[in-house]
């Protein structure tokens, strides 16, 4: 039979093992799961693509980088922007000449959380030739 002494030592390095092992856990876990901004962007926008609502959107100014629009969803008017940049390829026109009415896509849960195009899809209409 062990001595009292030893049983009392035994408990808090049991629980000592065990925080260690958690915290080391955690460590592991959060070091795994960072992503850098641009895949947290792109992760974003295939979410939206897949799982959102499409909706009529404004363009109302493009450059290089961003596009910006206006849309309502539910009465409720969204001015936003989305990052292009890595998106250029997808485009079917230079960034300027996109201007006007669009489909986007939103999510339902959230309507502020929008995109117009992904690596996947384009909201833009096929001009008449």
């Amino acid at each position: 039979m062990p001595a009292l002494h030893e049983v009392s030592l035994a408990v808090p390095a049991a629980i000592g093992v065990a925080a260690a092992s958690a915290l080391a856990w955690l460590l592991v876990r959060a070091v795994r799961f960072r992503r850098d901004p641009v895949e947290r962007e792109r992760r974003r926008r295939i979410r939206v693509h897949v799982n959102g609502r499409m909706a009529e959107a404004l363009i109302f100014q493009a450059d290089e980088t961003e596009l910006r629009y206006s849309y309502e969803i539910g009465g409720v008017s969204y001015n936003t922007s989305q990052e292009i940049g890595t998106l250029l390829p997808v485009l079917p026109d230079a960034p300027e000449k996109l201007l006007g009415t669009v489909l986007m896509k939103y999510d339902p849960n959230n309507p502020a959380n929008s995109i117009v195009v992904c690596e996947h899809w384009a909201g833009f209409r096929k001009k008449k030739q």
